[in-house]
């Protein structure tokens, strides 16, 4: 099974340092020559995300996203996962936890809710966890202040121990890799037009690529 990763697509009609309208049809792009079964997204979509985008990507691919804090919030609260629930695909087990911890957005996360939807992934296990929300990883990102919402979101990620983590929201580099302590395989993919960034998981190897290029490589066993 072929399970193809992003983050951050942020299709926007806003001025931004490249043309972010045309994401969508680079993400059909990536779609139709690497012909994944799934698509799983971290969030971040972004408000030019429109309901006819979603079902050009549907009709290609099953797509399993959590929201982030740059959304079409009427579209994707439709599309996302449910926080903690687990979503059997082949004999992988992927689970998701929509939106950011604290804050007064749409996108808001309380700490109990948070809490209550790690837990309930926690308790049946999962191999693949997807969130917008990083973790406090210094190791990774030198610059991110150590807050509330990171250590929590670490917190989680370490009692859940998944083989494979993936969320989105910071920026920097067009893609980030850590092996955490507990043997969990973090990986950030940039997919905005900047960086073109996505992530092929296929047989346990997970291939990252970005600007058509292969530029990193692991296996999640």
């Amino acid at each position: 099974m072929k399970i193809l990763l992003i983050s951050d697509l942020h299709k926007s009609y806003k001025p931004r340092k490249v043309d972010e309208t045309v994401a969508v049809e680079w993400l059909l792009h990536v779609i139709d020559d690497n012909k994944p079964e799934y698509l799983i997204s971290a969030g971040d979509w972004d408000e030019g995300m429109s309901s006819e985008d979603f079902l050009k990507i549907e009709t290609r691919v099953k797509l399993l996203t959590v929201y982030g804090n740059h959304e079409n919030f009427p579209v994707i609260r439709r599309l996302a996962m449910s926080d903690g629930k687990i979503y059997k695909i082949g004999n992988l087990r992927v689970a998701g936890i929509n939106g950011l911890i604290g804050g007064k957005g749409e996108y808001s996360l309380s700490p109990d809710e948070f809490r209550a939807a790690y837990k309930r992934i926690a308790r049946k296990g999962t191999d693949i966890l997807v969130m917008h929300q990083p973790p406090y990883l210094p190791e990774v990102y030198p610059k991110m202040r150590e807050d509330d919402s990171g250590i929590l979101a670490l917190e989680g990620v370490r009692e859940i121990s998944p083989k494979l983590f993936v969320n989105g929201h910071m920026t920097g580099d067009c893609f980030s890799y850590f092996r955490m302590p507990w043997g969990t395989h973090y990986l950030r993919v940039d997919s905005s037009q900047e960086c073109k960034s996505y992530a092929i998981l296929e047989e346990y190897e997970v291939i990252v690529h970005s600007d058509g290029d292969p530029v990193h490589s692991f296996r999640i066993l």
